[in-house]
């Protein structure tokens, strides 16, 4: 599913796999030109992991399910770096510890440092596909 797509940046949500504990969302970031520069320096490693000074940042992801809203942390935030320049590319991924009772939740994506706006997608996900604790007893 498409979240933006812009000359030289592109960003998608690629997988959503339910769990009966919640959910993992894979996005998929492709970036070129002047703007993958940014990406690459926005991201580097931190030469003095003790120098508060060094700025860096990456892809924001916020996410509202149900009454419940927040970042969402990466599980894998970037590919490993390269110096090298040339595109930039990050698939992350994003545990989200529910599955949502509406059966929908949005997903807002931000990197301001590159050039990337607040851009939201609501994902209909449906009836969760895992039986509640009240209908598994049911049957008994």
């Amino acid at each position: 599913m498409p979240i933006t797509a812009e000359k030289d940046l592109t960003l998608e949500l690629s997988a959503v796999t339910a769990f009966a504990s919640g959910l993992l969302l894979q996005l998929a970031m492709h970036v070129t030109g002047i703007r993958a520069d940014f990406a690459r320096y926005e991201t580097r490693p931190l030469t003095d992991p003790h120098d508060w000074s060094a700025r860096w940042s990456y892809l924001t992801v916020f996410v509202l399910v149900d009454d419940l809203d927040g970042p969402a942390d990466s599980l894998h935030p970037t590919e490993p770096c390269s110096d090298e320049s040339g595109p930039y590319r990050t698939t992350p991924l994003y545990w989200i510890g529910t599955y949502p009772r509406a059966g929908s939740l949005i997903v807002t994506t931000s990197w301001t440092e590159i050039g990337l706006h607040p851009t939201s997608i609501t994902l209909t996900l449906g009836p969760s596909p895992f039986p509640t604790t009240s209908e598994s007893d049911a049957g008994r």
